[in-house]
């Protein structure tokens, strides 16, 4: 018992000091163990470990409270959530992602878009700028093949894949996918916006199949669809990068001695940076920009309206 006024002597080597600041743990509540009652790390350790899980049952404790009186509702993580979940973690642990972003001007492609649609309309084709930008991707990754990888690293290789299958992410209500365009370099425009057509049908639909969804190369997401101005994706791991496109707004710009209102909106990518330098993967981006900004270069041949 210790009168008022009378100090708590505490028996503790330097270094178990400063393990206890580093736990958060108060000395003066720690019984000490080692000869005369001196205070040793693994007392310290068993503590910082007991209090924790005196907080985790109190958490759950009150949780299980809030429950009952329903101010919360737990929500199971199944099927493709839980898939989406795993997959994240796992390129976020595994991957030290890097990113980069890029203003677009998408005026003349918009021009182009606005001028196929009748024809594409016709054709039952649903034209927006995805395709556009799917081509301009797979033209980019032919100049800049490691976009278009992944590496192993038990046998420390960098696989470089000669396939184009542009993964498509698609918001649905189990959650979000990314199906994939196999061997896009091999088709036209319109077959294109034709598969994404079908993709997001299907997704939305829950009717995508394995073959649907697996061997991805590359992929990209259109958040700006729902209304974003900028923001870095999560790679679709095991691939090396993420293209994401972002809202396209009329913004003023100087061209030409004058003042004139652009369709601008922002490229960005987020890349696997063990293997992928920044410089790297700024003039893949550069590339893409160019290519979307001069939509004449995408449209080869007559192969591109089929």
């Amino acid at each position: 018992h210790l009168e008022r006024g009378e100090a708590i002597v505490i028996r503790a080597p330097p270094r178990v000091r400063k393990l206890a600041r580093e736990l958060g743990v108060d000395l003066s509540k720690v019984k000490g163990t080692g000869p005369g009652g001196v205070i040793t790390e693994s007392d310290v350790l068993r503590y910082a470990e007991e209090m924790k899980k005196s907080i985790e049952v109190k958490v759950r404790e009150s949780e299980r409270q809030l429950v009952a009186e329903g101010r919360v509702e737990r929500i199971k993580l199944a099927g493709i959530k839980r898939i989406m979940a795993t997959k994240m973690s796992e390129s976020k642990s595994k991957v030290p992602h890097a990113y980069i972003a890029e203003e677009v001007d998408y005026t003349e492609v918009m021009k182009l878009k606005d001028m196929l649609k009748s024809v594409a309309e016709a054709r039952n084709i649903k034209l927006t700028l995805l395709p556009f930008i799917v081509k301009a991707v797979v033209k980019a990754l032919k100049e800049y093949p490691l976009l278009n990888a992944s590496l192993d690293e038990e046998r420390g290789e960098i696989i470089v894949k000669k396939y184009y299958n542009i993964g498509i992410a698609i918001d649905t209500e189990s959650g979000l996918v990314v199906p994939n365009i196999k061997d896009s370099d091999k088709k036209g425009l319109f077959q294109i916006a034709r598969e994404i057509n079908e993709l997001i049908e299907k997704a939305r639909g829950g009717k995508l199949s394995l073959d649907d969804v697996k061997d991805g190369t590359f992929s990209i997401t259109n958040i700006g669809s729902i209304g974003t101005v900028i923001g870095m994706a999560v790679i679709n791991y095991p691939e090396a990068a993420i293209l994401g496109v972002h809202r396209v707004m009329d913004i003023p710009r100087f061209i030409d001695n004058e003042i004139k209102l652009r369709k601008i909106g922002y490229i960005t990518l987020s890349f696997d940076h063990r293997f992928i330098e920044g410089a790297y993967a700024t003039r893949f981006l550069l590339e893409v920009k160019r290519l979307i900004e001069n939509p004449a270069l995408l449209l080869a041949s007559e192969e591109e309206f089929k």
